[in-house]
C-alpha cells in the first residue's frame, strides 16, 4: 500500500479516536503544540516554535517534521508569535512566513484552519509557498488554538477576523494588496468561500473539502447527519471554545425543534447565501470535495459550483472528508495541492503553467484513479437514464426494468434496520474512500420485510453514471415522519453488492396519506459494467442519520402503478 494511502486510512481514524477517547483534551504542552496542533489542534496558553516539532512523539510528528526540514531550507523567515486584536478586543493569534529573496511586494496566501485544529495545519504547504516567493499567513479561528473568543462557525465575527487579520497583514508584511489569495481546508473551506465573497482584498480562493449549503450539510432532506454532527460537536468541544449554541442548534435539529430558526443560522454561514456578490466580483475559485464526503456531501456543492459564474475549478475525488487533501499538508505529492499551487501561481504570480488550460470539472471514477472530465457543469453531454421498479412478488424482489411498470402493486416493510446500510460509521467510509474497499452486501438476503428491494437483470452494456441518481416513488405511512435510506448497489453474479452511492430523506404530516417520496443519491462517477446488475434497497434506519424521534414500528407502504410511475433516474453518458 502506498504511503500516502496509509496516511489516509488512519489519520481521519486516528482524530476520531482522539476526539472520542483523548484524556488530554485541551492540556497539550508547548513542547508538543506544534505537531499536535496538525492533528488534534490546541488550546495552549502559548505558541510553540518550530523548534517544538522535534519534541513532539505524536502519531505523525516524525513525518510532518521530516517534510518541514526538507522545506526549511533558510530561503524565508518564521514568526510564530503573531497576533492581532479583533473589532471586539478578541485576540486572534498566528504564523508568518515570509520570503528572504526579493524586495516584494510579495503575493500572499491566508491559511484558515480546519475544525478542532490550528495555526500548525499548513506549516509544510505555507513553506512551501514560501519558497516560491509568497508571504504566508496562517491564523486560530477564534476559539481555537491560542486564539480567544468562540467559536463562531464561519459567522460574522469570524469574517470580521478575517479582515482585521487582512489589516494586520498588510501593515506589517512586504504584501502586494492586489494579489493576496485565501485556502483552507473544511472548515478553512467555508470560511475561505465567505471570505472570498465579502471581502474585498482577497482575489481568490482555494477551497477543499467545505460546504457550499451549510443547511444541507447539518439537514439535507430533513434528515440530520447523526455521526459527523455528533463528532463537530464533541471535537469543537475538547479542541476549542464552544459557542454553545452550536450544540444548542445540532440538538433542535436532532430533535424536530425550531428547525427554521437553526436553517436560517446555517444560511447565514453559507456560501451560497453570497453567490450574487462573487458572482458581481468576478474572483476565481478552486473547489475540491470528495464523493464519498457524509459531511459535506456532493450534493451540496454542486449546485454552488453551478450557479457560479467566475473563472472556477472543480475536482471531485474518491475520499471521505478530507482524505483527499491530507496528503499535501503532510507533504505528500497530492493531486489536489499541485493544483491548488498552480491555481495561486497563476492567478496570484500571472505563471502561465497550464491550470485553466486543464478541464474544468474532474470526478475520479468509485475504485479508481481514473477521472472522467468536462468543460462545464453540469455536463453538457448529460443523457438521463430511467429505470422502471416493479412490485415485489410474495418471494421475489421487485425488479429493475427499462420497460415501464405494467402491473398495480402494493409491498409493505415494517419500520427497522436490514443488511441494507452504509456500515459502520467512519469506519467504514474510511475504508471505502480512502483505499477502495467497499461497503458490501448480499442483496438477496436483505430482509424484505423491513425493505424493499429491487433487481435488474444482468446489464448487457455499461451504464456509465455520472452524477447524481434519482429515487421517485409513492408511499403510505403509518407514521407522521418516515424516515428512508436508499442504497445503489452493484451486484454480482453471486449476489454480493458494492454500495456505489446512497441518499436519505423525512418526511413530516404525512401519516395515512399517499405521498410523493423524492430522494437524490449522492453524486459519483461510476460504470457498472456487463454483466453486472444494479439493485436499490430502501429500508427505515442508518446509523449515520439520526430519525426524528426514537425508534419505534410503523408501517411503510410503496405503492406501484401503471398511473403512478416508481422510477430511478440516472445522470449518464
Amino acid at each position: 500500500m502506498k504511503k500516502q494511502k496509509i496516511y489516509r486510512l488512519f489519520l481521519p481514524l486516528g482524530v476520531f479516536l482522539l476526539v472520542a477517547c483523548g484524556p488530554n483534551g485541551n492540556q497539550n504542552s508547548k513542547d508538543n503544540a506544534a505537531v499536535l496542533g496538525v492533528l488534534n489542534g490546541s488550546n495552549s496558553s502559548n505558541s510553540a516554535s518550530p523548534e517544538a516539532l522535534q519534541l513532539s512523539n505524536a502519531a505523525n510528528a516524525k513525518d510532518i517534521q521530516t517534510a518541514f526540514a526538507k522545506e526549511n531550507d533558510g530561503s524565508f523567515t518564521f514568526n510564530d508569535n503573531i497576533s492581532f486584536l479583533s473589532n471586539d478586543g478578541v485576540k486572534i493569534t498566528g504564523n508568518l512566513f515570509i520570503p528572504k529573496s526579493g524586495t516584494g511586494a510579495f503575493p500572499a496566501v491566508i491559511f484558515v484552519n480546519s475544525w478542532a485544529l490550528n495555526e500548525y495545519e499548513y506549516i509544510v504547504p505555507a513553506a512551501k509557498l514560501a519558497k516560491k516567493g509568497y508571504v504566508v499567513f496562517s491564523y486560530n479561528t477564534r476559539g481555537f488554538g491560542t486564539s480567544g473568543g468562540l467559536i463562531n462557525v464561519a459567522g460574522p465575527k469570524d469574517m470580521e477576523d478575517l479582515s482585521k487579520g487582512i489589516d494586520f497583514l498588510l501593515a506589517n508584511a512586504p504584501v502586494n494588496p492586489a494579489n493576496i489569495g485565501i485556502a483552507g481546508v473544511s472548515y478553512g473551506a467555508g470560511i475561505s468561500l465567505l471570505g472570498l465573497s465579502k471581502e474585498p482584498r482577497i482575489k481568490t480562493a482555494v477551497a477543499m473539502s467545505g460546504w457550499g449549503s451549510l443547511p444541507d450539510s447539518l439537514y439535507g432532506n430533513q434528515t440530520p447527519r447523526l455521526v459527523w454532527g455528533l463528532l463537530l460537536v464533541t471535537a469543537g468541544y475538547i479542541t476549542g471554545k464552544m459557542d454553545p449554541v452550536i450544540a444548542e442548534n445540532f440538538g433542535k435539529l436532532l430533535d424536530t425543534r425550531d428547525v427554521a430558526a437553526v436553517l436560517a443560522w446555517a444560511s447565514e454561514r453559507s456560501p451560497n447565501s453570497a453567490v450574487a456578490a462573487l458572482n458581481a466580483s468576478g474572483k476565481p475559485v478552486y473547489i475540491s470535495n470528495n464523493s464519498q464526503d457524509n459531511l459535506f456531501q456532493p450534493n451540496q456543492i454542486l449546485p454552488y459550483f453551478e450557479q457560479l459564474t467566475v473563472p472556477k475549478k472543480l475536482d471531485l475525488n474518491n475520499g471521505i472528508h478530507a482524505t483527499a487533501e491530507v496528503g499535501g499538508i503532510l507533504g505528500l505529492d497530492n493531486y489536489v495541492w499541485t493544483n491548488a499551487y498552480d491555481w495561486f501561481d497563476y492567478w496570484l504570480k500571472g505563471i502561465q503553467n497550464g491550470i485553466m488550460t486543464k478541464p474544468k470539472v474532474s470526478i475520479q471514477k468509485r475504485f479508481s484513479s481514473s477521472r472522467v472530465t468536462y468543460s462545464t457543469w453540469p455536463n453538457p453531454n448529460k443523457v438521463d437514464r430511467t429505470y422502471h421498479l416493479r412490485p415485489m412478488g410474495l418471494l421475489t424482489p421487485g425488479k429493475i426494468t427499462t420497460t415501464a411498470n405494467t402491473t398495480n402493486g402494493n409491498d409493505t416493510i415494517l419500520s427497522g434496520g436490514t443488511s441494507a446500510t452504509t456500515g459502520v460509521p467512519l469506519l467504514s467510509e474510511i475504508l471505502d474512500g480512502a483505499v477502495s474497499v467497499p461497503v458490501t452486501t448480499n442483496v438477496n438476503l436483505i430482509d424484505r420485510t423491513n425493505a424493499m428491494v429491487y433487481i435488474s437483470d444482468q446489464l448487457t452494456s455499461v451504464l456509465k453514471v455520472r452524477g447524481r441518481t434519482f429515487y421517485k416513488g409513492r408511499i403510505n405511512s403509518s407514521d407522521v415522519a418516515p424516515h428512508v435510506v436508499v442504497y445503489l448497489y452493484e451486484v454480482d453474479i453471486w449476489g454480493t453488492g458494492k454500495l456505489i452511492s446512497h441518499g436519505t430523506a423525512t418526511l413530516f404530516g404525512v401519516k395515512g396519506k399517499d405521498t410523493d417520496l423524492n430522494v437524490d443519491l449522492q453524486a459519483v462517477a461510476h460504470d457498472f459494467p456487463v454483466g453486472s446488475r444494479l439493485a436499490l434497497a430502501i429500508d427505515n434506519i442508518d446509523p449515520m442519520y439520526a430519525v426524528p424521534k426514537p425508534v419505534s414500528l410503523y408501517t411503510t407502504t410503496f405503492k406501484h402503478s401503471t398511473s403512478t410511475a416508481s422510477t430511478l433516474r440516472f445522470e449518464s453518458e
